[in-house]
Order: structure tokens, then sequence, then C-alpha cells
């Protein structure tokens, strides 16, 4: 599989292309929004990994991503958010792929974990076809759009990953 996405760290100067992506009416059904100083929080905090996802031929901005526990002794990273401003091109898959090495091959993780809200079944789906497995339902977990919904759990732990398939963990940040 040829390389169509690379990662970058988020700037300040990064911020609106972040807020119209998460702020598409694609988007705001899946994703809670943040307001431009969160994020701006979040990529001075040494705790979060904020990154750009960006097309690796042009360096154009097509995505980003959120991780969390990054400095924590648990070994244990949550992947909290992330969006596309171009769906079904494979970004997301290819995003997650990286993801994955960077949080169990540089941060040495143990586990890579997130939640996922129960009606966003593209996203789950795409989540389990890379390895990770359902942990549980938080029912009817958080207010979102006005209406509480329940949220999945899942997770993939860095043994499972040593075991995927070698094209599955071809690539590198």
């Amino acid at each position: 599989m040829e390389q169509i996405v690379k990662l970058r760290p988020t700037t300040s100067e990064d911020l609106d292309f972040v807020l119209c992506t998460e702020n598409h009416p694609e988007n705001c059904p899946y994703i809670f929004q943040w307001t431009k100083e969160q994020h701006k929080l979040a990529i001075e905090n040494p705790n979060v990994a904020h990154f750009i996802v960006e097309r690796a031929t042009d360096s154009v901005p097509v995505g980003y991503v959120i991780l969390l526990g990054i400095e924590e002794i648990h070994q244990s990273i949550e992947l909290t958010r992330t969006a596309f401003a171009e769906k079904g091109k494979g970004y997301g898959r290819q995003m997650l792929r990286l993801i994955k090495k960077w949080a169990f091959k540089e941060k040495k993780a143990n586990r890579l974990w997130l939640e996922v809200i129960d009606h966003n079944t593209r996203a789950k789906q795409l989540y389990l076809s890379e390895g990770f497995v359902e942990e549980g339902l938080k029912r009817e977990a958080v207010k979102f759009q006005g209406k509480l919904e329940s949220i999945f759990v899942l997770s993939i732990l860095s043994r499972e990953y040593a075991e995927m398939k070698d094209e599955i963990r071809l690539f590198c940040v």
C-alpha cells in the first residue's frame, strides 16, 4: 500500500483548518466541538499529541487527530478525537495505522484506546478492521446534540499490534 498521508504536529496556524473540519456538517454528528482556545491548550500540553494529517504528495491538510495520556505511567494512550475534511479516500485508515505505529513503537504504549459514539458505524467498522477490540458499551453516557447517546470503548494492545500482518504496520510518522 502506497503512503498517502503523513502526520505533523499541529501549530496555532492550523487551528482555523481544525475548527473548519471539526464544524463541517459531515463531522458534527460524530464529534463534540471544541473552541479555538481548547485546541490551543491541547497543542501546548505535553501530555497531548495534536497532529495534522496531510496528503503525502503535496502536504495539503486533510484532517487532524488528538491523543491523550502521552506522558502517563499507565502506558495507555487515548485516541480522543479525529476528523477529516475529505472522506472515502483511505486517509482515516492510513492515519490510524500511523498512529498505532507511533503509539506502540515510538511511545512504547501498552494500550491504544478510543471511544466511538454508537451511531458512528463507519468509524467503528474501521477500528475493528484495524485490530481494535470492543471492550464494552457505556450506555447513554453522554448528552450529544440534545440526546443521550451510548459510547463503545475499543482498544488494541501492543502484543496484538505486534501480531498483525506487516502491511498493516508499514508506515512511520
